[in-house]
């Protein structure tokens, strides 16, 4: 028998309509019009799978009369892929808003000691960034923004934070804005901003940060309307979003001025010196910060200051920087409690501003007429951010019907009106304006000629003649104290490191102004051959000079010295820098160099490295100013030191494998100093790399690497980077390769490393992360 099943009534119908429209077509008929196919499955990444994410701001606007502030946004990967979920999270977002006013709209009016009724500033027309959205923190009332959140800050009842599809969103936002007190609202007639903060969403916890502007009139999308410095100003120092202060929460120039407005104050305490708490209130402007922060270099260039201790680091005129942000505050025996680690200094103002610019058709593309600003000093009490309350500038007031204006540091300093004490030019050297100049730094006008070179081969002896000159303006020995020539030799053809010992002399002074410079080459030193070796194989000469000349206090004038020849004005120190040259006295061979100065500069600014006796610090030379790679090489190459290669990574003196340089950038981070992939191992060099300078005795023998070897050893085999199951690891490993890391330059010469082998620039590249 045909076994049965029981088919269900729904099976039935599905089977009749089946059958009905299989027979429609089968007669050729059709059963209406076809529907539309429907739309694809959204294309996304949920936020918890995210690893990055970026936000782009599409639309704004502000209900004047809802008092309601609406925007649209998409969150992407970096692949463009729509990121979803972000409504679902517990407070993924935080929101400043703001708009472009004056001083005036945040000024608090106050009393001085005396009793003056201070009710206006001179600079209260002068455009700032105001906040929507002010905090207060104790006691203090304005301390930045108070950042809005969509879940914190949504009223009851009301989403706030809502998914349109397609990775886009809408953020609503009721009764934003609440100035704390301040007299000023919405402007639909200013600029309007918002800073978009992506708060550790996820999983992964991603951060993200944006500024969007708009005109209100237009609800059109414009460019930020205050735009003073680039990003990259910072970023050459803080390498990368870790090393800025909030991280990728705010390493954006634009995004720090939202909450670090300029009326912004921040509250502190200290200790006195007789173990008293001082409470105090400093400038929480992200200028104010920022000068504060930079306002030395190191330790002991900075306490070696004129005005140092009596003004920039006294706490009743500077209380920020002596207690916040002073790295070397000194303990209770009067030593520094730790070394100082700001290698751009606040006084070299071009560090981060645009240099030598005072039009508005001159600046940098994106950057605003607001970048000319620190030309015309009409901020009151800009100065006071590095100097203090030097010359009492919040005090300074003028007299009025309705109450006193403060007038401050704009009484004497203003550049661009004639008067010669402007503060922006008063820190630099040769700009040819009509102000003061830093007499400090003019040094570096001073450059170095050399001719009538005569090598006489039996005597060993090199001698040539020298000049100096500041522009069409001779410099001889009635300026200049003494100085000071080195000589070395590169390669003509593989000029990738200096041949030689380091020679040096001094310089002789003639009667027309110039100098005589006599060398021995006959003397090997520093286990390096002698000069006179390497120039018989037909090596290019390399001559620095070191000096320091003699100007004019807030000038760059030249002084002559007095009679025992001592400048009792400003000595400018050590203006050097190394030229190459042919024994015919033509253009030479230049040193290869695998690293670019200017990235060095970026940071360390005009004064390279600064050497002060630790005991004393008003003793002791100042290193070179206005040098260059292949100067710092004629000692840490050639010299009695050691190779900048294992002197800057880290080896020894750890100059970037310190903690606190750490904080700034990772010599782990190559592309910092090193362009393109120039820090691959097919740069290093043909001779050996000194590894240990030994001493001046010879007790203790220089010892040198084989090239390769020292470039990977000079991190890895070293102290600062336990790395890999430690150094020893590490020195044994390059050694099985072949590699010298701390032996003789006999043995370093004769290598047969093959580091190379494996680790190309690429490879380099990947295990440091550089891509």
């Amino acid at each position: 028998m045909m076994k049965r099943y029981s088919i269900s009534t729904a099976v039935k119908a599905a089977f009749g309509v089946g059958a009905l429209s299989l027979a429609l077509v089968g007669c050729g008929g059709s059963d209406g019009k076809d529907g539309e196919d429907g739309k694809p499955g959204e294309i996304a990444v949920d936020i918890n799978s995210a690893t990055a994410v970026q936000t782009k701001i599409e639309s704004a606007s502000y209900d004047a009369a809802a008092k309601t502030l609406s925007f649209e946004f998409s969150l992407t990967n970096p692949n463009g892929v729509a990121v979803t979920g972000l409504e679902a999270l517990t407070d993924p977002l935080r929101i400043a808003f703001g708009r472009m006013g004056t001083r005036s709209e945040a000024f608090t009016p106050y009393s001085l000691e005396d009793g003056t009724q201070v009710t206006g500033r001179a600079d209260g027309d002068e455009e700032i960034w105001l906040s929507y959205r002010n905090a207060s923190k104790n006691g203090v009332p304005m301390t930045g923004t108070n950042n809005w959140r969509p879940t914190r800050d949504c009223p009851e009842g009301l989403s706030c934070l809502s998914y349109l599809g397609e990775g886009r969103y809408r953020v609503t936002a009721p009764e934003i804005i609440d100035t704390n007190g301040l007299d000023y609202d919405y402007d639909a007639n200013r600029i309007n901003g918002i800073y978009l903060i992506t708060y550790g969403v996820g999983q992964n916890k991603l951060k993200n940060v944006e500024a969007y502007y708009w005109d209100p009139l237009t609800e059109q999308s414009v460019s930020s309307p205050k735009k003073v410095l680039e990003m990259d100003t910072c970023t050459s120092c803080h390498v990368g979003q870790d090393h800025i202060r909030h991280g990728n929460y705010g390493n954006t120039a634009d995004g720090c001025g939202f909450c670090h407005t300029d009326y912004t104050q921040y509250s502190g305490s200290g200790t006195d010196g007789e173990g008293n708490t001082v409470e105090f209130n400093f400038d929480g402007s992200i200028k104010g910060l920022v000068h504060a922060v930079h306002t030395g270099i190191i330790e002991g260039d900075r306490r070696g200051l004129e005005k140092f201790n009596t003004v920039i680091a006294n706490a009743s005129k500077n209380p920020a920087f002596a207690y916040k942000f002073d790295g070397a505050a000194l303990d209770s025996e009067g030593n520094p409690k730790a070394e100082l680690n700001f290698p751009a200094s606040t006084a070299n103002c071009q560090s981060c501003h645009v240099s030598y610019t005072t039009t508005e058709e001159t600046l940098p593309e994106g950057l605003t007429a607001h970048a000319l600003a620190w030309f015309g000093d009409k901020d009151v009490t800009s100065c006071q951010s590095c100097h203090g309350e030097y010359h009492k500038g919040s005090s300074l007031v003028a007299p009025g019907e309705d109450g006193a204006t403060m007038v401050g540091c704009v009484t004497c300093h203003s550049s661009q009106d004639g008067n010669t004490r402007g503060g922006a030019f008063r820190h630099f050297a040769g700009h040819e304006q009509e102000s003061s100049q830093a007499a400090s730094q003019a040094g570096i006008l001073v450059g170095a000629s050399y001719s009538q070179i005569a090598w006489d081969e039996t005597s060993a002896t090199l001698s040539f003649t020298l000049n100096l000159n500041k522009g069409e303006e001779a410099v001889t020995s009635l300026h200049v104290p003494r100085v000071t020539v080195y000589v070395n030799a590169v390669d003509a053809v593989k000029p990738d490191a200096y041949l030689a010992a380091r020679t040096s002399d001094s310089a002789t002074a003639n009667p027309d102004g110039s100098y005589t410079v006599t060398v021995d080459a006959s003397k090997p030193n520093y286990g390096l051959p002698s000069l006179a070796e390497v120039i018989a194989n037909g090596a290019d000469l390399a001559i620095t000079s070191s000096f320091s000349t003699c100007f004019k206090n807030k000038s760059s004038t030249l002084v002559e010295l007095d009679g025992e020849r001592n400048c009792a004005s400003v000595l400018s120190p050590n203006a050097a820098k190394t030229e190459f040259v042919k024994l015919d006295g033509t253009p030479g061979a230049v040193r290869a160099s695998a690293v670019d100065y200017d990235n060095c500069a970026s940071c360390h600014n005009n004064d390279m490295v600064v050497r002060k006796n630790k005991q004393d610090p008003t003793k002791g030379d100042y290193h070179y100013r206005n040098a260059d790679v292949h100067t710092c090489a004629q000692c840490h190459e050639a010299g009695d030191y050691n190779s900048l290669v294992v002197r800057v990574h880290g080896t020894f003196g750890r100059a970037h494998g310190r903690a606190d340089v750490h904080q700034l950038v990772s010599s782990a981070n190559c592309s910092a100093c090193h362009s393109d992939l120039n820090f691959g191992l097919e740069n290093a060099r043909s001779t050996p790399m000194r590894w240990n300078k030994g001493n001046y005795n010879n007790d203790i023998p220089s010892t040198f690497s084989s090239p390769q070897a020292g470039v990977c050893a000079s991190c890895h085999v070293s102290s600062s980077y336990e790395i890999g199951g430690g150094k020893d690891a590490a020195k044994s490993h390059i050694e099985s390769m072949g590699g010298v890391v701390d032996g003789s330059y006999e043995a370093a010469m004769l290598n047969s490393e093959s580091c190379l082998t494996c680790h190309s620039a690429e490879k380099v590249a990947e295990l440091h992360k550089q891509n």
